[in-house]
């Protein structure tokens, strides 16, 4: 996105709740705008044919904010009708964080923290990790995944942001590859949203992001939940099928929550499953085992997320699972903490913690 958008969008609201009512017609107008623009371009890319899953989704969007200038319109037709009739409170602060990302996104506020994965099989031995994004607001301090990625896909941002956490984390692995060689490389899971599946240029922007930065395909490891799966399931076959001739793995986050058709296992080519932290945390043996047969049976690896207490680790240990995740063994931790991690012999010392 060019440096003058991002001007054009961000805007910035007074803190009192009681805005001019100007203040309100300035962002109901430039938001959708923005939006309607982009699919107008899209539209005219593909001369009015068959639109793609993201030209859906822009286009959906453009929908959603033209009823936004509707509203506005009738407001101003009416001009009797409060301010608080046309919008609230609590959509006004979601609307100036929508615009704070495209400034955060300028102004860099967006980093990785690091979370190892660990291996039984090998006395702990750290052999990943996972690359979790977060956003340091500048007066909000640290702001929740689960809040600011939604709003990234709402307005059309988390493409932008999600390969700029990708090249992030790649080039990062591929440093401790080399400040700490061994047989069996470090290897990187990150994470792919919703819309990052829809795009048909994604597994070509992978690529080149993994020949720029010069890892080993197979060290990178991309997670998709199931719920993501159940939305995308044509595109993402297409997806996953390139990823897969370039060498990089996919995984099956969060699994067994997303209530998707077991036949995905098969009619996807996927390399490992994670076992969601809700059954670690409710003590769900049964069904943590009955994914560790199901990925033994179809030749997958398997992960086990949320691990915070020692009988977990014995229980999941006892049942199979030799690699794992979770504040037992350590937090998500820094670039400068995970290096020092790694500084070591790479073993975590959980029960020094």
């Amino acid at each position: 996105m060019s440096q003058d958008l991002k001007e054009d969008i961000y805007l910035d609201y007074p803190s009192s709740h009681f805005l001019d009512t100007s203040d309100i017609i300035c962002h109901e107008l430039r938001t959708p705008l923005t939006a309607i623009q982009g699919v107008l371009k899209l539209l005219k890319y593909q001369q009015f044919g068959t639109l793609s899953e993201e030209g859906q989704h822009l286009l959906d969007m453009a929908e959603r904010n033209a009823t936004r200038l509707t509203r506005l319109a009738n407001s101003i037709d009416h001009q009797n009708s409060s301010i608080g009739a046309l919008i609230s409170v609590a959509e006004i602060e979601t609307l100036k964080l929508e615009n704070d990302l495209f400034s955060g996104f300028n102004q860099q506020e967006f980093f990785l923290h690091y979370q190892p994965i660990i291996s039984t099989a090998e006395n702990h031995q750290i052999i990943g990790f996972e690359a979790l994004a977060r956003w340091q607001h500048p007066s909000k301090g640290l702001i929740s995944p689960t809040i600011f990625i939604p709003l990234a896909e709402r307005v059309g941002l988390i493409q932008q942001l999600g390969l700029y956490w990708l090249q992030q984390a790649c080039e990062q692995l591929k440093y401790w590859q080399q400040e700490f060689p061994s047989d069996c490389p470090l290897t990187m899971n990150v994470n792919l949203s919703t819309a990052q599946l829809s795009s048909h240029d994604f597994s070509h922007q992978v690529e080149k992001i993994i020949h720029a930065t010069g890892i080993a395909p197979h060290t990178l490891k991309l997670e998709v939940t199931e719920s993501a799966l159940i939305e995308n399931q044509d595109i993402a076959l297409e997806t996953f099928i390139d990823l897969q001739r370039i060498g990089v793995q996919i995984y099956v986050d969060d699994f067994g929550t997303g209530y998707s058709s077991l036949s995905r296992l098969q009619d996807l080519p996927f390399d490992a499953l994670k076992i969601d932290q809700s059954f670690i945390r409710s003590q769900n043996w049964t069904i943590s085992e009955a994914i560790l047969l199901l990925a033994s049976r179809l030749g997958l690896d398997v992960v086990a997320e949320g691990i915070e207490t020692p009988k977990e680790l014995y229980k999941l240990t006892s049942l199979g699972c030799e690699k794992m995740q979770g504040y037992l063994f350590s937090k998500p931790l820094t670039s400068q903490e995970a290096g020092q991690l790694l500084e070591g012999d790479a073993r975590i010392s959980f029960f020094l913690q």
